[in-house]
């Protein structure tokens, strides 16, 4: 399903950028944009978003543990390699550990709810060397007797080298006054080295009047240190074995270890779904039979309620519920219907995503395909029109009919001529009337378009102009934003049936607020009852 016109017609991303899973598999999961069209499937989400919800609000310091390990899983690299070295292994250990310790959190009616366990115990101890479940990994000798006592032989030398050095740079002081302990090399005056014995120090030209001066180390000491280089190659081949048997261990649980991986992106994804839940007061969609209609009660539009709380304005909810299939919103500019279509498609992204929704009520449908049909929101098409790109959508969506559709079309053809604008809508409804699979809310400017079975007619409330001139003082200077104010103030964000002859003419009201002049005003109003009347 594309559903990128429709995503950004709605302004979903200032709404899903809030959605944050806290581990990588939840980000990838949730930069995929998953729509579903399984009812079954996203009853169970709802389901057990519910759960999780009831957990957060009663289990407040769980929930934040739960969370705490999610951020600490990191993605693990793949496992199509037959062995993974140290840091490899040290990723499937963090991630066992903190998926042990969720599971552990977790009550038992979301474990049941997601059929969650965690049964590598074993795998998990034998990661721990040293009997404790930490984020951490050492290949230790204890993997391997054989590593075991080639880490002894060099610890050994380590310490007999250290005491070679230590006893040669005693002698160097005691017998020259030059102290090695703490450096390479000294820089010392030609005319001051004459006495240096060879056989402590190496001597060369750093400089016209200076000298390099390195301490010599006796012969049992590079011995010593060809056998360290040996015991260390050795050690080497010795933790590629050691990594080859953990690797295999690992490998025997791959499966289990995928399932954990699966189990935590959806416990991530279901907790940051929660978690808006919880903020914005949401609740789980209604989902019916693929024939009944779409029903709102109190429905958030949240990317404009939010601005409205950030403005201190007057936000109105959704209330709506429609009778017909094919419904036609008319009404004012400013009025609202645009609003309402973008409502609709954020509710219907919201469920279909999996999540719950701002609303006292949601009842829809699943649809396999959602258009928007409207202005263009993305770059333009060379030598297209915007009605050209209007006819462009239409012809892509209409080829979805066989399957269940869901169009949402904002002021169709505005940019063309009325009366061929008119006839191509009243057309477009006849059409998807006949259309079992289509549903449409069309949203225009357009009166008085022909009745056909199937479609309803809606209009907005619109201004309520007897309300704002009580208010309203035509002798006053009102600045523009003033008067956008005052619209706005007494512009009733409401929807009610009507029959496909009501006529409105707010453009004329809001004209005068805005200013026009008065002449200008008047001869509209004849023109509109001379011809209309």
């Amino acid at each position: 399903m594309n559903i990128k016109d429709t995503m950004q017609f709605v302004e979903f991303n200032t709404f899903y950028s809030e959605y944050a899973p806290l581990t990588p598999y939840g980000l990838m999961d949730k930069n995929k944009y998953h729509v579903f069209t399984n009812k079954e499937m996203l009853l169970s989400v709802y389901n057990s978003i519910g759960k999780i919800v009831n957990f957060i609000n009663e289990n407040s310091f769980q929930s934040d543990k739960i969370e705490h390990h999610l951020k600490r899983i990191s993605h693990l690299n793949t496992f199509e390699r037959k062995t993974f070295d140290s840091s490899d292994i040290f990723l499937v250990k963090k991630l066992l550990v903190n998926f042990k310790s969720i599971v552990k959190l977790l009550n038992d009616a979301i474990k049941e709810d997601l059929q969650i366990n965690f049964l590598s115990a074993e795998l998990l101890n034998f990661l721990s060397y040293d009997g404790a479940n930490k984020e951490t990994f050492y290949l230790s000798g204890e993997y391997n007797a054989e590593l075991a006592e080639n880490r002894k032989k060099i610890a050994e030398a380590d310490k007999f080298l250290a005491e070679i050095k230590k006893e040669r740079f005693q002698e160097i002081i005691e017998q020259h006054g030059l102290d090695f302990r703490f450096r390479d090399f000294i820089i010392a005056s030609e005319n001051i080295t004459n006495n240096f014995s060879s056989e402590l120090i190496y001597k060369e030209v750093y400089d016209k009047t200076s000298l390099l001066l390195k301490p010599m180390l006796p012969k049992e000491y590079f011995d010593l240190h060809k056998k360290r280089e040996a015991l260390l190659l050795e050690e080497h081949k010795l933790e590629q074995e050691v990594l080859i048997t953990i690797s295999e261990k690992i490998l025997v649980e791959k499966e289990i270890i995928i399932n954990y991986i699966s189990k935590i992106v959806l416990l991530d994804t279901l907790f940051a779904k929660s978690r808006m839940a919880i903020k914005y007061k949401m609740i789980a969609p209604v989902l019916i039979d693929k024939k009944a209609t779409i029903a709102i009660v109190n429905g958030q539009y949240l990317p404009l309620a939010n601005k409205c709380v950030k403005t201190e304005t007057i936000y109105t909810p959704l209330n709506a519920e429609f009778d017909n299939k094919i419904c036609v919103i008319t009404g004012s500019n400013m009025g609202g219907k645009t609003v309402l279509l973008k409502t609709i498609g954020f509710m219907q992204l919201l469920t279909q995503m999996g999540f719950w929704v701002p609303a006292e009520k949601f009842k829809t449908s699943i649809f396999e395909n959602i258009h928007y049909i409207g202005e263009d929101l993305s770059e333009k098409i060379e030598g297209l029109s915007s009605f050209g790109f209007e006819i462009h959508n239409l012809t892509k969506a209409i080829k979805d009919f066989e399957t269940n559709t869901l169009l949402l079309i904002d002021e169709f053809a505005k940019t063309t001529n009325a009366i061929e604008a008119k006839a191509i809508i009243a057309a477009m409804l006849k059409s998807f009337s006949q259309k079992e699979t289509v549903w449409s809310f069309v949203s225009t400017h357009f009166m008085e378009l022909p009745e056909f079975e199937k479609v309803s007619f809606y209009k907005m409330k619109g201004l309520d102009y007897s309300e704002y001139m009580k208010y309203y003082n035509k002798e006053q200077q009102y600045s523009l934003r003033e008067r956008i104010k005052l619209i706005n103030s007494f512009m009733r964000f409401e929807i009610v049936k009507t029959d496909h002859k009501y006529r409105t003419y707010d453009a004329i009201k809001i004209a005068d607020i805005l200013g026009l002049n008065d002449e200008i005003i008047k001869y509209t109003k004849a023109y509109l009852s001379e011809n209309y009347d």
